[in-house]
């Protein structure tokens, strides 16, 4: 299976053996996880599923680790320097608005 974007990149392949069962969740996740990750600038971690906290990337530097300190809103967490956490509202909704 390929995980093709509206530019047309591939973003996902999913490829098992016909002799392995696939994991239909995981198959109908990947979509609102690829849809969460570009509308919210949010990594997802295994498992993740629409509401949880997401992990927003690294800060490129000290300064801007930083800033983002200083001017988090309260839907931001600071667990350490490397690893944000961003409230998912509803992120796993995807642009239509729902799950």
């Amino acid at each position: 299976m390929f995980g093709i974007d509206p530019e047309g990149r591939i973003r996902a392949i999913l490829y098992h053996l016909l002799s392995i069962g696939r994991n239909m969740d995981e198959i109908l996740r990947l979509p609102i996880v690829l849809q969460t990750a570009d509308e919210f600038q949010v990594a997802t971690p295994a498992n993740w599923r629409p509401g949880e906290d997401a992990t927003v990337p690294p800060p490129g530097s000290c300064g801007a680790a930083r800033e983002r300190v200083n001017n988090s809103g309260p839907n931001v967490k600071c667990v350490d320097w490397l690893l944000w956490l961003k409230k998912g509202p509803d992120v796993g909704a995807g642009r239509s608005g729902k799950a």
